[in-house]
């Protein structure tokens, strides 16, 4: 059971002190990122992909290798991982965009001092790959933001209203064709 989440939304929206951000990287500048372009680059000889010589080497050095819970002992099951699961979430998202009802989980950003949005928690690898295909859209819910941030943009006391009234700007901001993408960062 998860306490800490239901404590959380009760507070927000939240003001998130300045100490709380540090430098993070673009979405396309992330290890993350590159392991999804770089497999896309090499969907034809999976091989020869960044993400599939990391697997293995740690397969050689180790005997098994993981991606989150899956437990993999072999090169053909990280070959039929990065096709089935990895190359299949890929064609999934391309051909009918992010569906947050099927992923289980809320994806949630908070908006750093310069309105951008950094996505936090669960869903990364499928904001890269939102990213990499240059969706249009991918569902977020804004949990806090910045102080600096808030101070500039919300009048008087904090409340939902306020937040709400400005997520308009923060999403056009986002809607820009040039590199937007290049504005989304992941934090953690």
């Amino acid at each position: 059971m998860d306490l800490v989440r239901p404590a959380i939304k009760r507070a927000e929206p939240f003001t998130i002190p300045i100490q709380f951000f540090g430098g993070k990287p673009a979405v396309t500048d992330t290890h993350r990122y590159r392991l999804l372009e770089d497999l896309v680059a090499h969907r034809s000889d999976l091989r020869a992909s960044l993400w599939f010589r990391e697997l293995s080497d740690d397969l050689g050095s180790k005997g098994a290798t993981n991606y989150k819970r899956r437990r993999l002992h072999s090169e053909t099951e990280i070959l039929e991982f990065l096709d089935t699961y990895v190359l299949g979430l890929i064609e999934s998202i391309r051909e009918n965009g992010f569906d947050a009802s099927k992923s289980g989980y809320e994806s949630t950003a908070v908006i750093d001092s310069e309105g951008n949005l950094m996505k936090t928690g669960s869903g990364n690898h499928r904001f890269c790959i939102a990213a990499l295909l240059d969706l249009p859209r991918f569902p977020l819910v804004v949990v806090g933001a910045h102080e600096d941030w808030v101070r500039r943009n919300i009048d008087g006391p904090l409340d939902v209203e306020k937040v709400v009234a400005q997520l308009p700007a923060v999403e056009a901001h986002h809607q820009r064709p040039e590199g937007a993408s290049a504005r989304l960062h992941l934090s953690g």
